[in-house]
């Protein structure tokens, strides 16, 4: 068998070479596209992303998938936040219980879960973007700010890409 073993990436210089916010209009143009081709009954169908594995979020309706990632950027926008704010990072969230059967709030929810991780991230003092940061979160390692916004981005096509796979099982003949 052949040697699988990978070189590291220098997160840093690889990071550098792309835009955060560019991946993020990307990733997020992405997802938005993949569920405006859903329907509301879409939200209950059930959904298997493996890359989500390591997040304990694998597998589940496409609503409660859509919720945890909107958790997701939540907890990022509370992360930004706290640097700033020396606050520990809190923000609201919304009761998923309440919301996670209902279409449109999912939906809603997403949205305004990103755009507060997009707010708290774009007034972060400079000095934040040129240092390694420890996310608080269970396994978090350092990171500079570009890659946690990168991966975000990342997720979001990941999780178009399952969406799409998702709507075009129930289209196919």
């Amino acid at each position: 068998m052949a040697d699988d073993t990978h070189t590291e990436i220098d997160d840093r210089a690889f990071f550098e070479r792309v835009d955060p916010w560019l991946a993020l209009q990307d990733g997020r143009r992405q997802l938005v596209e993949a569920i405006e081709a859903c329907d509301s009954r879409a939200g209950l169908r059930m959904l298997a992303i493996p890359e989500f594995a390591s997040l304990g979020e694998s597998t589940g309706s496409l609503n409660a998938l859509l919720l945890a990632h909107a958790a997701h950027d939540r907890a990022h926008a509370a992360f930004f936040a706290s640097l700033n704010a020396g606050d520990g990072g809190r923000t609201s969230t919304p009761n998923a219980t309440a919301i996670a059967d209902d279409w449109s709030s999912v939906r809603a929810e997403v949205d305004l879960a990103r755009r507060v991780m997009l707010e708290s991230a774009a007034t972060l003092d400079p000095e934040y973007w040129e240092r390694p940061l420890l996310p608080p979160w269970e396994g978090g390692e350092q990171e500079h700010l570009a890659s946690l916004l990168i991966v975000r981005a990342m997720c979001d096509g990941i999780l178009a890409a399952a969406i799409a796979a998702l709507t075009s099982e129930v289209t196919a003949p």
